[in-house]
């Protein structure tokens, strides 16, 4: 089904999922709820022994990330989401079996983003790069203090051989902005949107 051809009530429903996830993290964030004894923290990645009892392959950390691009306006919100999100989801073939940290200067400090960087789960084939740049940026979501805001993106990603063709496919990411005590902005979570759910029939 083409994107435009999608029933306005589905994208709602999604849309409001999608809201809902983020403004959990907003609560947490702010009031500092942790979850019941023994289980992990909002937002925390699997520890060694969960990928063990997983049997999940090893996974490398990258190598460390570039400094921030200094034409970036660190205290704009959407500035600092546009420039993570080009960043985190533009990938190369070496980044098989290992996570890549080039966008963890713009990931606030102890989140997901920051401490574990991106984990390439697909990468392009051999001699390909996946360059990725953010077609639409929308606020969905803040919180009253306006510490937290939650942007809907787009992501366009272009994959193939330097000089050559390349497959062009669009996805859909919500990022979660936290306001930082030096001022600027920085995200603390990133996550795909939530699935369709199958439509009704007729």
């Amino acid at each position: 089904m083409k994107r435009s051809d999608r029933p306005v009530p589905l994208l709602a429903a999604v849309a409001a999922a999608a809201v809902a996830v983020m403004a959990m993290a907003f609560v947490g964030g702010a009031s500092g709820i942790t979850p019941p004894a023994g289980n992990p923290p909002l937002g925390a990645a699997l520890s060694e022994e969960d990928r063990l009892a997983l049997e999940a392959p090893p996974v490398q950390r990258g190598a460390p990330p570039a400094p921030v691009d200094s034409a970036v306006d660190g205290t704009d919100p959407e500035a600092v989401g546009r420039a993570y999100l080009r960043l985190a989801h533009s990938i190369t073939a070496e980044d098989r079996g290992r996570t890549h940290l080039r966008a963890t200067k713009y990931a606030a400090p102890g989140t997901a983003p920051n401490a574990v960087g991106v984990v390439v789960l697909d990468p392009p084939p051999p001699g390909s790069l996946r360059t990725a740049a953010v077609t639409a940026l929308e606020l969905v979501a803040a919180d009253p203090g306006g510490q937290r805001r939650g942007y809907r993106a787009e992501v366009g990603t272009a994959t193939g051989p330097p000089g050559g063709s390349v497959v062009v496919d669009l996805a859909t990411r919500y990022v979660v902005l936290a306001h930082q005590p030096d001022g600027r902005w920085l995200v603390a979570a990133d996550s795909p949107a939530t699935p369709d759910l199958p439509a009704a029939e007729d």
